[in-house]
């Protein structure tokens, strides 16, 4: 988790769409496909989940979804994280904005969003967390925050604070068929949020993305409650080629730019690059007051 953020403003998204419709009538031919759901990616997984009992998933969803820890204000405050009663009222609304924006996406239904930074250390990790924990404000809706950043993972602190360091998470899931969906998702110390930490992992590949199995495990978290908004926080667009394979899972996406820190082009060429049908918003981060 990163704490050099301390400000998010959230940028026009009329503007981008109409800069990024001009930049692509100049580039005649090119096109971006939308990644389809798998084929056959359902029927695969309940295959694999047959392999664990009802009531052993009963019991690991049990012990999963309780409410071991919660952070207090305080502890919230020095994570970095903004809460109802957070003093820092700027983020706060902020923050609250960016979920607004993404209600409006689309009104009648829950969603998943990729967070990523432009570039590393731009701060896309905290935006994610903090857009996760301002969702879940709201007593009738949940967030779930994925962790799917295999490069600078931050959920392990949290999971070490609130006693969930041994916790599996999606690597695991992903590499043993037998676990199901209960087996990794965890309580985040804060009300009405859960999350999927990263868990442990020989290799990094990016072919933990492509994968039928992670494909409709998205779906069925967004799916298996209709109340839950998911979080992915991803690693940086111009460092990794997981990000671009995460956004075209995702239903949104939304660029995290640090404040001074990229040049019109990179944000241009990272912006052409997304289906400008996911492409959300852009956050200015750490823009001085």
């Amino acid at each position: 988790m990163t704490d050099r953020a301390k400000f998010a403003n959230v940028r026009s998204m009329l503007e981008q769409q109409q800069g990024k419709s001009e930049r692509r009538s100049r580039k005649a031919g090119r096109s971006m496909v939308p990644l389809s759901r798998p084929k056959g990616g359902s029927n695969q997984l309940r295959a694999a989940n047959d392999s664990v009992s009802i009531a052993d998933r009963a019991r690991a969803d049990i012990a999963n979804m309780e409410e071991a820890k919660l952070f207090s204000d305080r502890q919230l405050d020095l994570l970095g994280i903004v809460h109802p009663r957070s003093k820092n009222r700027d983020m706060v609304d902020a923050m609250r904005q960016l979920r607004t924006k993404l209600y409006s996406l689309n009104p009648e239904k829950n969603f998943s969003v990729l967070v990523s930074s432009v570039v590393p250390e731009g701060g896309g990790s905290f935006v994610s967390l903090n857009l996760a924990a301002t969702i879940a404000f709201d007593k009738a809706r949940t967030s779930m925050l994925v962790e799917a950043n295999l490069h600078t993972p931050i959920l392990h602190k949290l999971m070490k604070l609130i006693g969930r360091e041994d916790a599996r998470g999606l690597l695991e899931y992903l590499e043993r068929p037998e676990l199901g969906i209960e087996h990794i998702v965890n309580p985040s110390g804060i009300p009405r949020m859960r999350c999927v930490p990263i868990g442990s992992h020989n290799e990094i590949s990016a072919e933990h993305f492509t994968s039928a199995r992670y494909k409709q495990l998205m779906l069925d978290i967004k799916e298996r409650y209709d109340n839950r908004f998911v979080i992915v926080d991803g690693p940086s667009m111009t460092t990794s080629a997981d990000a671009r394979i995460l956004s075209e899972i995702c239903d949104y996406t939304v660029l995290v730019v640090p404040y001074g820190g990229v040049t019109p082009g990179t944000l241009d060429s990272v912006i052409d690059e997304i289906d400008e049908r996911r492409l959300a918003g852009i956050v200015i981060n750490n823009q001085p007051a």
